[in-house]
């Protein structure tokens, strides 16, 4: 957010910095590439970890309450505004790995508004694809949500979803067949929603 908008009173970051993302458009348009716009970090963050700019510490003090969505469809606006001319901007992602501790409702229903503010700002649904995370959720579970909280009105979305096989957890100490079998699985999944595999890892 801080790239669109400048850095929050207490904030480490610096910004705004738009012309950093200009130089990549351009070079991005150069090169042929098609490129995928995406709000890696929230005002207030979207969970406590990393990945968004927050790692709060010790876990469990930060709240799904303390994401300012309302600012973060103001990063989105400032961005979509911006690049809506933009040959190369094929897809505008609305965050990054949102807390499960969100609620699905909230959840959706930002994605509702996020959605509407890409389309608003002048990024129509035969150009630009809006990508919407799903990060430790079941699938499925969400898919049903979202057409259902959305009233099937959007075109042109995919659900992001992230598949690492590191970091712990189940796939430590896994044989290389369980791991195929994972990989098997995840194949399955990606046919069944619309979706993007935005992370990996092996």
């Amino acid at each position: 957010y801080w790239v669109a908008l400048g850095p929050r009173a207490g904030d480490p970051y610096v910004g705004p910095a738009l012309e950093v993302i200009d130089r990549a458009l351009d070079w991005a348009e150069d090169c042929g590439l098609q490129v995928v716009l995406d709000l890696h970090g929230c005002p207030g963050g979207e969970s406590g970890d990393a990945p968004c700019g927050r790692r709060q510490r010790p876990e469990g003090t930060w709240r799904w309450q303390q994401w300012d969505m309302d600012a973060s469809l103001a990063a989105l606006e400032v961005v979509c505004l911006r690049y809506r001319d933009r040959a190369c901007v094929t897809g505008v992602q609305v965050c990054n790995e949102p807390s499960n501790t969100t609620p699905l409702e909230v959840l959706c229903g930002y994605y509702i508004r996020a959605a509407e503010t890409i389309r608003h700002c002048g990024m129509p649904a035969d150009r630009v694809a809006v990508v919407l995370p799903v990060f430790q959720r079941p699938e499925e579970e969400f898919a049903k949500a979202w057409e259902v909280l959305s009233g099937g009105r959007f075109r042109n979305y995919c659900f992001d979803t992230h598949c690492y096989h590191c970091f712990g957890g189940w796939f430590s100490g896994r044989t290389l067949a369980q791991q195929l079998r994972a990989v098997e699985a995840n194949e399955r999944m990606l046919g069944r929603y619309p979706m993007v595999v935005g992370e990996w890892s092996l």
